[in-house]
Formats: C-alpha cells, structure tokens, sequence
C-alpha cells in the first residue's frame, strides 16, 4: 500500500510564523517586509502499522497579502537587518499597499514531506506539499506617510534626509 500526503499530513507539521515590518503597520506606497520562521522538524508515530518518522522541511510559502495580491516564494524572506538593507528596502519577499486601509496578512507553509519506517533507514520522499496556515497578522494598519523638513517626498526618496 502506497504511503500518500494524507498518511504523512496526519503528523501534523508545526505551523511557521509569519512576521513584518515595521511590525503592526506599513506605509502606502513603501515596501513592506514580510518574513517567516519555520524549520525543517521530524515527527513520529505509526505509518502502515509500523512505528515511523516524517521529516517535514519547509519549501513554499504562500503570502496573502488582504488586499487582493498573492506571493508564492520558495524562501522565507528574513529581516531588513540580516539581509544588509536599509528599512523600506524592497526585499524578494515585500509588498507594497496602494490604498489605505487596514488589513489582514495570511501565510500558508508548503511542507516537502519524506518519511521512514523504524525498520529502515532510509528516507523516502513524497511529491507535493502538506500546507499549514501559519499564524495571521490581524488589522495591520496601512496609511500615507507625511514628512517635514525634508529635501524629497519619503515615498520617491526613503534614503533622503529625514526620512
């Protein structure tokens, strides 16, 4: 009997977490970073009627963006920091809101599943994906950004003095 998606979905991967900045709100017209944390992780439990592990590793991540607009990324993004960019930065796995508004973010973790049976040591992958909703970022407030004393408007120069 073949082993399916179903049978390896049942060990239940841990959802990821999905993250942004500025954390809570986002400027119209100026990239906002979305990132996730999850991890490569093993389960175990019965598969076939003999004891089993399932290595889940995280592959696709899908980004719901609450204003219509939809990312699929085979990475998980990371902080402006940690990829040597200043804030604002558009990042491979940023969006930029046009309207106003408040809105609720989503992501959907695509899991690769492999799994081995106690007895063997070999890994054995599956094709596809096992899909986890990661937590929600909820009313996350998007608004127009107004500066004084600067050279430029922050949405055409975000480098520029006093942005």
């Amino acid at each position: 009997m073949p082993v399916t998606l179903a049978d390896v979905a049942r060990f239940r991967p841990n959802p990821g977490t999905d993250h942004m900045q500025p954390d809570g709100w986002m400027i119209v017209g100026l990239p906002t970073n979305f990132y996730a944390r999850a991890s490569q992780h093993v389960k175990s439990g019965t598969l076939l009627g003999e004891a089993a592990f399932v290595r889940f590793t995280p592959a696709r991540y899908v980004w719901s963006y609450g204003d219509g607009s939809t990312r699929t990324s085979s990475t998980q993004g990371s902080t402006w920091s940690a990829l040597g960019l200043a804030e604002f930065d558009a990042t491979a796995t940023s969006h930029t809101y046009r309207q106003p508004g408040r809105y609720v973010i989503d992501l959907t973790v695509g899991y690769s599943p492999e799994y081995r049976l106690a007895s063997s040591a070999d890994w054995i992958p599956l094709a596809g994906y096992v899909w986890v909703p990661a937590n929600r970022l909820v009313a996350v407030a998007a608004a127009g950004a107004k500066t004084v004393l600067v050279d430029d408007e922050c949405t055409a120069n975000p480098r520029g003095p006093g942005c």
